[in-house]
C-alpha cells in the first residue's frame, strides 16, 4: 500500500511539473527570408512559451537539438512550450521550403 502511495505521488508531482506555467514567453515572427528576432535569450532552467507566427507562407520552426519541429501557418500561431534544461546554443531553422531565399532562414535559441 506504501509503495502505491509513493508512486502516485510521485505521479501527481509529474504531472504539475507538465503543467506548469511559462517563466517566459516571446513572440517570433517568421517571413521571407527572416526569423525574428534572431537571438532568442532564455535562462537555463526557464519554462519557455514561444508564440511563432508567420506573415506570409508557411513556415516551419525546427530546432532539431530541443526536439522542436513545427509547422506555422498564417493566420494559426503555433505555441511551443519547452523546459531550457541545458546551457547552449540551439539553430532554428525553417523546415518548409519557402521560396528562393529557404536556405538563409536561421535564428538561434541561446540558454545562459
Amino acid at each position: 500500500m506504501r509503495r502505491v502511495t509513493v508512486l502516485l505521488l510521485l505521479l501527481l508531482a509529474g504531472l504539475a511539473a507538465c503543467n506548469r506555467a511559462p517563466d517566459v514567453r516571446i513572440q517570433v515572427t517568421m517571413k521571407k527570408y527572416v526569423i525574428e528576432p534572431a537571438e532568442i535569450r532564455v535562462k537555463r532552467g526557464q519554462r519557455v512559451e514561444l508564440t511563432v507566427s508567420t506573415l506570409d507562407v508557411q513556415h516551419g520552426f525546427y530546432v532539431p537539438d530541443l526536439g522542436i519541429r513545427e509547422p506555422v501557418q498564417k493566420g494559426h500561431p503555433a505555441v511551443i512550450v519547452f523546459d531550457a534544461k541545458r546551457a547552449g546554443q540551439y539553430p532554428v531553422q525553417c523546415s518548409i521550403i519557402c521560396g528562393p531565399g529557404h536556405d538563409d532562414m536561421h535564428a538561434k535559441i541561446i540558454v545562459e
